[in-house]
């Protein structure tokens, strides 16, 4: 049994309609599925969008029981990044370096969302024509988009176990927190990875102010339905 944290349990990934047009999950079911798998609070990262100030409040005052929170998954040139602290959609930040440059002005934080998604993929590499064969070592050091980052998301309930365990490791070499979200763009999916802070978060900007600390770890669900840690081998 590995030590997990006793504070706030967030899924941090999660996707819903209609402001992610690929999603069929309906807010008001999220909320009910987060309730239901033991978790205390929960992130909307839609595609390339963040509801407005206005319509986040009237959202939370019908839920007062549960932290909701909302971030952006961002499409990038080096891939998906989830960005909390971000007050709306910036023009340019499609570029990585650019949206780099847009979280520090305004103290946001930037996580690689899926980094190694499909790449030991065999037919992904017959299609593209490439082959990933980096260790850990060599994807924590060549890879460009870690230079931009300020965490991995290391558990994605989209994920194999293989695409997971890989990541974790390159956090570890990185020496950086890993976070963990379900990644969930329907019904199905709720409760698998979250991420445990190390104390109860009562608001977004609280949240921020702890992913910028570092003071959370990534969890799962086990075959006795608890949350523990995760870690390489947790899953088999």
């Amino acid at each position: 049994m590995h030590d997990i944290f006793d504070g706030t349990r967030i899924d941090l990934h999660v996707h819903t309609t209609p402001s992610s047009s690929d999603s069929m999950l309906k807010p008001e079911e999220l909320v009910e599925l987060v309730k239901t798998n033991d978790l205390t609070a929960v992130s909307m990262t839609e595609h390339d969008f963040i509801l407005e100030p206005h319509a986040q409040e009237l959202f939370r005052q019908k839920y007062t029981d549960l932290l909701i929170n909302f971030g952006m998954e961002v499409s990038t040139d080096l891939g998906h990044m989830l960005v909390f602290g971000l007050p709306n959609y910036i023009s340019g930040i499609h570029r990585l370096e650019n949206l780099r440059k847009a979280a520090d002005e305004h103290g946001a934080f930037i996580i690689v969302a899926h980094p190694f998604r499909r790449l030991f993929d065999p037919v992904t590499a017959m299609r593209t024509g490439e082959k990933f064969d980096f260790s850990p070592e060599e994807a924590a050091e060549k890879m460009e988009v870690f230079k931009y980052v300020d965490s991995i998301e290391v558990a994605n309930g989209s994920n194999t176990p293989q695409e997971n365990y890989f990541a974790l490791e390159v956090a570890n070499i990185l020496g950086l927190s890993g976070t963990g979200g379900s990644d969930a763009h329907s019904t199905s999916g709720i409760g698998t990875f979250a991420t445990v802070f190390s104390k109860n978060i009562q608001s977004g900007s609280e949240l921020l102010e702890e992913l910028h600390q570092g003071n959370f770890h990534t969890a799962h669900k086990n075959i006795d339905n608890k949350w523990v840690k995760f870690v390489n081998g947790s899953l088999d």
